[in-house]
């Protein structure tokens, strides 16, 4: 579009999203997550799971490892304790909410050993898993 066209309001959105893009500070969410996803997900549980499994969805991308080529390279790793605190859902509900995510193949999730304890390690998919792929 003729940028002479656009609002003040248009080209401010243009240009903080061109800013965001440029810095690399963005994941890219797919139009199904929220167009497909989400309601299936209301209809077979409720809408505050749907939205809490969004919410860690989203959440996840925004930790993904991005800056190396090692074996932690795509996962994101916070804890339950952080988590809680960064989105207010109960800590009980955490576990279930991200089996739902794997179950609907948007989510692989691993164990690792972390300095002599287990982490749990997320990595969220841009398209739905295929059940049984690797």
């Amino acid at each position: 579009m003729n940028d002479e066209k656009l609002t003040v309001e248009q080209r401010e959105a243009l240009r903080q999203k061109q800013s965001v893009l440029n810095n690399g500070q963005y994941t890219p969410i797919p139009h199904w997550i929220y167009r497909e996803l989400l309601p299936e997900l209301t209809a077979k549980y409720d809408g505050q799971t749907a939205r809490d499994c969004l919410t860690l969805y989203m959440y996840v991308h925004a930790y993904v490892n991005g800056q190396s080529e090692g074996s932690a390279y795509m996962w994101a790793y916070p804890n339950v304790k952080k988590i809680r605190e960064d989105t207010g859902i109960h800590g009980d509900r955490i576990k279930g909410l991200f089996d739902i995510l794997v179950s609907e193949g948007v989510l692989i999730t691993k164990r690792v050993s972390w300095h002599g304890h287990s982490k749990k390690m997320y990595m969220p998919l841009y398209q739905r898993k295929l059940p049984n792929s690797h």
